[in-house]
């Protein structure tokens, strides 16, 4: 049974699990709609918060980001759902691109062998044919070791630091209180100056860079609240 099997075994078995514990007609349709979202969306990229509102929207079903990622008591259903299909469509499209990285490794070293090589008559345009071969043989084996290292687990100074700037940033210090996720994705959105017609300048000031319509949303819901949080 492969990793992908397993891990979709799951998916299906937190999903029905939720259903049952859904005390709502409303929430269990919201799961089914989000469930199929995602198995749909997991043929072609990977599961993320983003791309399952917009494809249920598009079903003319009404569900923030805000709505998936606040936690509530006994735990919010819509983001144990989500969280579960993008561990297994991480998993599966990681498994899709090493596969098609050893097809192309592999078959660029069968198209010659040390057979074809003995086949070229000039002894100079054959050795220099053996060194290239012999390089890519090298570099095959470079890339496997590669990626054995790539799998150990580590930490480096760098991510040690960005990691303490980033909680700098999103935790109050004068009262310790940190952003959710979901409030953190709204700030993070926010300074990514990607709301038209919304910028940043070069001194850091936010601009207008289009006539801004009336009552025009520019932010993630409960951006005034977030603010007021980290000034408190």
């Amino acid at each position: 049974m492969t990793n992908n099997s397993i891990s979709k075994k799951r998916v299906d078995s937190v999903f029905s699990a939720l259903q049952e514990k859904a005390k709502t007609a409303s929430v269990r349709t919201k799961l089914a709609r989000i469930h199929n979202a995602c198995e749909k969306i997991s043929e072609n990229t990977v599961v993320s918060v983003a791309n399952v509102v917009r494809y249920i929207a598009e079903e003319g079903i009404k569900l923030s980001k805000r709505t998936i990622y606040n936690d509530r008591e006994g735990g919010n259903p819509y983001k144990e759902l989500i969280e579960e299909w993008m561990k297994h469509s991480e998993l599966v499209h990681s498994e899709k691109k090493s596969r098609v990285k050893n097809v192309d490794t592999e078959t660029a070293l069968s198209l010659v062998d040390e057979e074809d090589l003995a086949k070229i008559p000039d002894i100079a345009l054959r050795h220099k044919f053996s060194l290239m071969y012999g390089e890519l043989r090298s570099l095959r084996n470079q890339v496997t070791i590669l990626k054995d290292v790539k799998a150990l687990p580590f930490v480096s100074q760098s991510q040690i630091a960005d990691e303490a700037n980033n909680d700098d940033l999103l935790t109050y210090q004068g009262n310790n209180k940190e952003l959710s996720d979901y409030e953190r994705e709204v700030i993070k959105d926010f300074l990514s100056a990607k709301l038209t017609p919304l910028a940043f300048d070069e001194d850091g000031a936010l601009v207008s860079k289009s006539v801004i319509k009336r009552d025009e949303t520019l932010s993630g819901e409960g951006l005034k609240e977030i603010l007021e949080k980290l000034i408190q």
